[in-house]
């Protein structure tokens, strides 16, 4: 298990731990050191910092006194809370990502709908980290699904302004609105979701990789050691057989001995060969693709 990063916030930093503790605790213990592990923790960061981001929104739909969207918190919350259950009751990580990737997408959808079908910066830069976020938790087949109900919705709203239908006017809603607050909520999405979620979770993972590799190298180490044990003492035996027979004058089983002999020793060379390829292959596994 990778070590625990030491938090320097203080009180925060307490909390997180101690949130982290209270829900996937016994699931991290039972899945140490995997993908699953890892998964778990990040689908708690992701909706936890979602919930975390949350209270700004709710703040600035307050201040501007955006009544229509109050609607959409409790339900949002009451989403994020049951995923947050379902992953106590160690409920597997791609079901519960599932359900917090379509929380997320289908309230930005609500939301957007709802603001005179808004579907600006910061809707559009929600919806695709959900939809990344399924497809590091779940499956291709479940990340397509959600992908084509958000395309679908796209193409709702564009129809609807291409026609110059005019749904509703939403009580303290405007562009001038969404302009003020969208370089603070895109940073903060920047800074938590991206950065502190899903780059930590890719940082994670590529640990998990370079100790199994290293596993692996030391375990075919070990066999090679093992094998050439056996080879050298093969080759001793044989040194001292031709000897013998040396002395004793018959040249057909001296003969047989050094062709043995160099049998073995062609062996050995191959599996010292051998080493040598598997020392070179982390190198080009962490090397980046294109």
């Amino acid at each position: 298990m990778l070590s625990r990063a030491k938090y320097r916030w203080g009180l925060a930093g307490k909390l997180y731990v101690a949130a982290e503790k209270a829900v996937i605790g016994a699931a991290l213990r039972k899945n140490q050191d995997s993908r699953e592990h890892y998964n778990i923790k990040l689908v708690f960061d992701y909706v936890l910092f979602h919930l975390l981001l949350i209270l700004p929104e709710i703040f600035c739909t307050l201040y501007y006194q955006n009544t229509t969207q109050l609607l959409l918190y409790p339900f949002f919350l009451a989403i994020s809370l049951l995923c947050m259950w379902m992953l106590k009751r160690r409920v597997s990580a791609r079901s519960t990502g599932t359900l917090a990737a379509l929380n997320v997408l289908v309230f930005g959808m609500l939301s957007s709908f709802l603001n005179n079908l808004d579907i600006s910066l910061v809707y559009a830069m929600i919806w695709i980290l959900s939809i990344l976020f399924c497809y590091l938790t779940t499956n291709l087949a479940t990340t397509l699904i959600l992908s084509s109900l958000l395309c679908g919705y796209l193409v709702l709203v564009a129809y609807i302004k291409a026609q110059g239908i005019i749904l509703f006017n939403a009580p303290g809603y405007s562009a001038l609105n969404i302009f003020n607050v969208a370089p603070v909520f895109t940073g903060l999405f920047i800074l938590f979701i991206v950065i502190r979620v899903l780059g930590r979770h890719y940082n994670n993972i590529m640990i998990v990789e370079e100790r199994r590799t290293l596993q692996r190298q030391r375990q075919h180490s070990a066999l090679i050691r093992q094998n050439l044990t056996k080879q050298f003492m093969l080759v001793k035996g044989l040194s001292r057989s031709g000897k013998t027979k040396y002395l004793e004058g018959n040249l057909e089983l001296l003969e047989a001995c050094l062709t043995e002999i160099e049998k073995q020793c062609e062996t050995a060379i191959d599996l010292l060969q051998d080493v040598h390829k598997v020392a070179g292959e982390p190198h080009k596994k962490s090397s980046p693709v294109d």
